[in-house]
This record gives C-alpha cells, sequence and structure tokens, in this order.
C-alpha cells in the first residue's frame, strides 16, 4: 500500500487506525532515547538518523536498524519475527518496550559508520 510519504505527519496520518497505535508506539521509543534527532522520510518510510527506519508494512510494522544489532538482538530474543536488518511487530501484544529500547540501545552504542539500517 502507497503511504503519503511527504511529511511525517501525513505518513503516519496515513497508516491504518489498527497499525497507528503500535507505529506510534515505537515512534514514541525512538524519540524518547533521541529526542533532538531529525525525524524525515527516507525510501517511503519515517527515518530517524543513522538509529532506525519504521514502516508500516500490510501486515505489520517493521523497524529498521543496523544489521549487526539486529544480530546480536535476534541472538538474545529467539523466535522474534526478524529479518536481517527488521523487527517485525504484527500487533500491540507482541510490543515489548523494554526489548526495543535494548535493541536501539545497541545500535546507539554502535561506530556511526556501522550504524547503516538502509
Amino acid at each position: 500500500m502507497k503511504r503519503d510519504d511527504r511529511s511525517p505527519e501525513a505518513y503516519i496520518q496515513s497508516v491504518g487506525e489498527d497499525q497507528q497505535p503500535l507505529l506510534l508506539a515505537v515512534r514514541h521509543l525512538i524519540l524518547e532515547l533521541e529526542p533532538d534527532i531529525d525525524e524525515h522520510i527516507e525510501y517511503g518510510m519515517l527515518a530517524f538518523g543513522d538509529l532506525a527506519n519504521l514502516a508500516a508494512q500490510k501486515n505489520h510494522i517493521s523497524l529498521y536498524v543496523a544489521p549487526k544489532a539486529m544480530a546480536r538482538f535476534k541472538a538474545e530474543y529467539p523466535g522474534t519475527n526478524c529479518g536481517k536488518s527488521c523487527l517485525r511487530l504484527t500487533s500491540m501484544k507482541h510490543f515489548d518496550p523494554e526489548s526495543i529500547r535494548l535493541l536501539l540501545g545497541w545500535v546507539q552504542d554502535l561506530p556511526p559508520e556501522e550504524r547503516d539500517c538502509s
């Protein structure tokens, strides 16, 4: 589904009511960790500098981070729905704020040249 990607606000408004609470919850965590981060649209999704990207997909919300951090996350949390550089969240019941904070903390600890999540 094509989202309105003219601005972060337009993108959020274009996300369906069923996914919007989850998208906003993850976004809130990112902004809580990095309050001054530049939020913009990149590759048709919400982008937060070199920390993370966030996208509403057809059946889930994807949080994209550096592959190195995701590899560590997968090892710590086996059975999570992860790709090479993304965590897929399908509902609020799968949303664990503490583990996502930990994942984002791992990204923050990486040298800048290793943070690319695109």
